[in-house]
């Protein structure tokens, strides 16, 4: 049981340590803010939150989820990797159920998206 939880804690100190390293630098974080600005885009906006998604900040995080969300709810073409964003966020909140719960949303987009090509269908209802 001890070994469990012990490999348990350092996968978590991994985890944390990758996302220490990934976290944008503020120039890119305006830069990004400007560009989504100044040309208003899906692809911009996704590329502004989702580099949210890794900052040190609560209240930058909270928007990450927020325009990641969104984006899912208004259609945008890239959903998993916006739920891989707000999961993101919501582990570095401290918010784990609800991290899983959005990264077990990836999972299922991306299997609904490999039996559509498999079966090419697009409606996976009658499987």
């Amino acid at each position: 049981m001890g070994e469990t939880k012990n490999a348990q804690r350092q996968t978590r100190r991994n985890l944390e340590e990758k996302l220490a390293l990934a976290q944008p630098s503020r120039a890119l974080l305006e830069q990004l803010a400007v560009d989504c600005a100044s040309n208003p885009s899906p692809d911009n906006t996704f590329q502004y939150a989702f580099c949210l998604s890794k900052s040190d900040s609560e209240s930058e995080l909270r928007y990450a989820i927020t325009i990641l969300d969104s984006l899912v709810k208004e259609g945008y073409e890239h959903q998993v990797d916006c739920m891989y964003g707000a999961a993101t966020a919501l582990y570095l909140l401290g918010d784990y159920k609800s991290s899983r719960v959005s990264l077990l949303g990836c999972w299922d987009s991306m299997l609904c998206c490999v039996l559509q090509y498999r079966f090419r269908r697009h409606d996976l209802k009658s499987i």
